[in-house]
């Protein structure tokens, strides 16, 4: 019997969940995928995947990026865009390498010559300063499904909070 495996090259190093939802900066290195919702910039020096449920409004630089899901903006792409169906497209794509599978949309233009694509740093030199051990604040994040609204059972007594009228100057 056969047994295929993946290379450490080939393993997942990040992943936007199906039910989550990021608006920001996304830098990083390695394989990403991505299943959510995403809004801002995308900065890669390795892989991004964009999973057929994804949703993704931004600006992408990458060396190689896959999708299957739907994608608005700018792609820029050092080595090469594979587009894999029920993938939608809408914008202007920059790569030497382009495969585009049936049942893709794409709608926008394509440059394919073969260029040294200007590849933003994964983080600017300002920003170095703000990852100084002092100034790295932990955080923890619960994604919630898309329908969810936060109930106020909470009362301030349980929360450890006093209400303005129960303070005494």
């Amino acid at each position: 019997m056969l047994r295929f495996r993946k290379t450490k090259s080939d393993a997942v190093t990040g992943f936007l969940g199906s039910q989550t939802e990021f608006a920001g900066k996304l830098s990083f290195s390695g394989i990403v995928h991505l299943d959510g919702y995403f809004e801002g910039e995308i900065i890669s020096r390795g892989t991004l995947v964009v999973g057929a449920d994804s949703i993704v409004h931004a600006e992408i630089h990458s060396n190689i990026l896959k999708v299957s899901g739907e994608v608005h903006g700018d792609i820029t792409a050092t080595e090469k865009i594979e587009l894999f169906p029920p993938a939608k497209v809408y914008g202007h794509l920059k790569t030497p390498s382009l495969v585009i599978e049936e049942g893709v949309i794409f709608e926008g233009t394509c440059s394919m010559a073969s260029f040294q694509a200007e590849m933003p740093a994964l983080i600017d030199s300002k920003d170095e300063k703000k990852l100084e051990p002092e100034s790295v604040e932990m955080i923890s994040a619960q994604a919630w499904p898309p329908n969810f609204e936060p109930s106020d059972n909470i009362s301030s007594e349980e929360s450890g909070e006093e209400s303005a009228t129960e303070q005494k100057p």
